[in-house]
C-alpha cells in the first residue's frame, strides 16, 4: 500500500473512550463501556496488541450520534 492510498484513522485507548462518551471532567467508567459494547449501544474495540485495545474515534461519533438522535426522539414523542 502506497502511502497517497493509506487512510489515518483516530484511535483512542479506553481512558479517552471514556472521556469521549462521559466528558473531560466526568469519564464514564471503564464496567459502564464494557456493559455498554455488551448492549450494543458503544462500539466494540479492535485489538492492537496481545493486551492493548483502541476504539476508532469515527465509530464511537457514530454511536454518540445515535444517542443523541435516541433521546431527541423521546423528546419529540
Amino acid at each position: 500500500m502506497s502511502d497517497s492510498s493509506a487512510s489515518v484513522v483516530d484511535l483512542m485507548d479506553k481512558d479517552e473512550t471514556c472521556r469521549f462518551f462521559g466528558g473531560h471532567n466526568r469519564p464514564i467508567n471503564h464496567a459502564t463501556l464494557y456493559r455498554g459494547i455488551k448492549a450494543g449501544r458503544y462500539p466494540e474495540p479492535i485489538k492492537v496488541g496481545a493486551n492493548s485495545s483502541r476504539w476508532i474515534k469515527s465509530e464511537c461519533a457514530v454511536a454518540l450520534a445515535r444517542i443523541i438522535a435516541e433521546r431527541d426522539a423521546k423528546v419529540a414523542a
